[in-house]
């Protein structure tokens, strides 16, 4: 049996990958070819981090990754390119590889932590033993995750106590311990309001340190205060960190006493748990590239001349070069496009209308 494809996308290489791999798996043989070039593919480059079976499944940044988890390397002072949402079609945020943070709260963090001024340093320092006391990694990247992830405010707060104990291999106390009790405010919006100021901070944040639980409460109260003299000399330049940190806190206080963070679905779970190796992953690796060379493992031919009864596998344009996100949205839109597309090519394939 043959199958000549048509199509520049990376549903084409795909569709190309399930053809074959499904034959294989019957015992069929089936020669599947290409009408295109494959140097001019668009290039998908790294660093980046989703959960995709689809492509996980055509073998594609599986060398640091596992299961349906997808790794590609990329330069180091790249920001990694992560995605919570299954297939990785939408909800993409950066993590900083350097240790120099994304998020304006996580870059605050790193600052306190150089800060000359003593209170600064103090202010750091009571930060980082909160996240010592939960368990967590102290790399600004847990934070990038903490505040930027594109999910559930609480699925967010789960996601990063799991990646920043995988992490650092710790347990820590469960964090809606602290919550003292049910509040009826509304939570903190994400993102601060423009221009935050001290008198914002308080009037808007007080009643979350208001509800924690005596056990840290006062450590929380000391935080605040150290904040606010230290915004009068930089004029509030790390005050999004504690808004950060509080608008968390706000999302906790709404779970009634005894409560727990909602369970991580497989693609938030695999995602937090390879976040590290993510973070160490070497290399300049071309996802596209890699989907090509999977489908020459497999047998699969590209050709320049279109024979017969060609089966085109259709696509959208790629978003511009200088679009990294828009270009993954589409990549893995164009994955799981080819997989279906292999689906309804199957039949025409095996048994052909007469």
């Amino acid at each position: 049996m043959q199958a000549h494809l048509t199509g520049s996308s990376p549903g084409t290489t795909t569709a190309g990958i399930m053809l074959l791999t499904r034959a294989r798996q019957l015992g069929y043989r089936l020669d599947v070819s290409v009408v295109g070039d494959p140097d001019d593919v668009v290039p998908i480059r790294g660093p980046a981090l989703l959960y995709a079976p689809v492509l996980a499944g055509c073998g594609v940044g599986r060398e640091h990754g596992s299961g349906a988890t997808v790794v590609i390397p990329g330069p180091p002072a790249d920001p990694l390119l992560v995605s919570l949402h299954p297939h990785g079609e939408t909800g993409w945020f950066s993590v900083d590889r350097t240790s120099a943070g994304c998020h304006p709260g996580s870059k605050a963090f790193v600052r306190l932590s150089r800060d000359p001024r003593p209170g600064a340093r103090e202010l750091g320092r009571m930060i980082r033993q909160a996240m010592e006391g939960l368990g967590l990694s102290q790399d600004p990247a847990i934070l990038d995750v903490c505040f930027g992830a594109d999910i559930h405010p609480l699925t967010r707060i789960a996601v990063g106590l799991r990646a920043g104990r995988a992490m650092s291999g710790g347990r820590g106390a469960p964090i809606t311990r602290f919550a003292a009790s049910f509040t009826e405010h509304d939570p903190l919006p994400l993102h601060p309001p423009e221009g935050l100021l001290s008198d914002t901070l308080r009037r808007d944040a007080q009643w979350v340190f208001d509800g924690l639980s005596t056990a840290v409460r006062d450590p929380a109260e000391r935080a605040l205060e150290l904040a606010l003299q230290l915004a009068e000399d930089d004029g509030g330049r790390d005050l999004p960190l504690i808004w950060s940190l509080a608008e968390i806190g706000s999302h906790l206080l709404q779970l009634p006493p005894g409560a727990m963070l909602p369970p991580l679905g497989a693609a938030e779970d695999s995602v937090a748990t390879a976040l590290g190796a993510a973070l160490r992953a070497e290399g300049e690796e071309d996802a596209n590239r890699q989907l090509g060379t999977v489908f020459r493992f497999l047998g699969g031919k590209y050709v320049t001349v279109a024979p017969t009864h060609v089966m085109t596998v259709g696509g959208e344009p790629p978003p511009p070069s200088g679009d990294r996100v828009g270009r993954w949205m589409w990549f893995c839109a164009e994955v799981r496009r080819g997989r279906k597309q292999a689906d309804a090519l199957w039949p025409l394939i095996t048994d052909p209308p007469q």
